[in-house]
């Protein structure tokens, strides 16, 4: 198969560093430490944050609140305030992607709401209507290589049950593609885990910069799906003391890893992990 590779608000930043001391060892993939993140606390505004992505010339974070059809933007550098921008009324919305001009914003009914010039009085939005009802969705990645907006099914009722189908939408003409890039099965998982009954629901996903991996987070088992060529090369629990709602993953160019948390019953935050190959944890999955 062929690989997929990819009105102000105030925010309170709080940036520190885990204990480095934990008892508890945490397999991490190569390059990472996941025990030790370094966290900002979103204020309550972000309680229900989304999907993240890291745009490198700006160094700035854009994201989603979860309910209100608004976009945001997040300096995690310099700890100032962030600009909200609300492209549509309220809704589910899942995840974002951006492939360089236009920004897709995903609904957990499939549904694609492409956005181009936010922030401006020039903004459009158009509507990507999904076909098939009963279906959940909550990733959606751009993919530089094919240059394609790839979405990842949560659960879909069309697809054989325990496969996870790759679609992506074509907006030259409307349409989503039905022709799957891949489809791996929970069985596949399992045989990596080596544990039984582990199953993917895919909460956001990215492509790593420097390996071409693609990095799935799964909200269920809490685990870091890490893909290539179509195939599960590995998986890693993530601890819930550290991740207790994963929804959103992005990149910076130089590997340094962000994942965003709901806040359930703390505080929503953003999650850094430095990227220090010669300094790998593990290279082995976790059960």
């Amino acid at each position: 198969m062929k690989y997929l590779h990819i009105a102000f608000l105030s925010v309170l930043f709080c940036s520190c560093t885990g204990n480095a001391k934990q008892k508890e060892i945490v397999e991490s993939p190569p390059g990472y430490d996941l025990s030790i993140p370094e966290k900002f606390l979103m204020q309550e505004d972000l309680d229900e944050i989304s999907g993240i992505i890291y745009i490198p010339d700006q160094r700035l974070i854009y994201t989603l609140n979860d309910e209100e059809g608004k976009m945001y933007i997040v300096d995690l550098e310099n700890k100032s305030s962030v600009r909200s921008f609300k492209f549509t009324k309220k809704g589910d919305f899942e995840d974002l992607c951006f492939d360089g001009q236009y920004w897709y914003t995903l609904k957990s009914n499939g549904k694609v709401l492409r956005v181009s010039q936010p922030f401006t009085d020039s903004f459009q939005v158009n509507e990507y209507e999904y076909p098939t009802k009963g279906d959940e969705y909550e990733t959606i990645f751009f993919d530089p290589a094919t240059k394609k907006t790839v979405i990842l099914c949560k659960q879909c009722v069309s697809y054989p049950q325990g496969k996870i189908p790759a679609y992506y939408l074509d907006t030259t003409n409307s349409q989503f593609v039905f022709d799957p890039h891949y489809a791996p099965d929970t069985m596949a998982l399992v045989n990596v885990v080596g544990k039984p009954g582990v199953t993917m629901k895919p909460s956001a996903a990215a492509i790593h910069p420097l390996t071409g991996e693609l990095y799935i987070v799964s909200i269920n088992d809490r685990l870091l799906i890490i893909m290539k060529e179509g195939q599960i090369n590995a998986a890693f629990k993530l601890p819930k003391k550290i991740f207790r709602q994963p929804e959103g993953i992005t990149f910076a160019p130089n590997g340094d890893m962000y994942i965003s948390n709901e806040a359930g019953e703390s505080i929503a935050n953003i999650l850094r992990f430095p990227y220090k190959p010669a300094t790998a944890i593990s290279t082995q999955p976790t059960p």
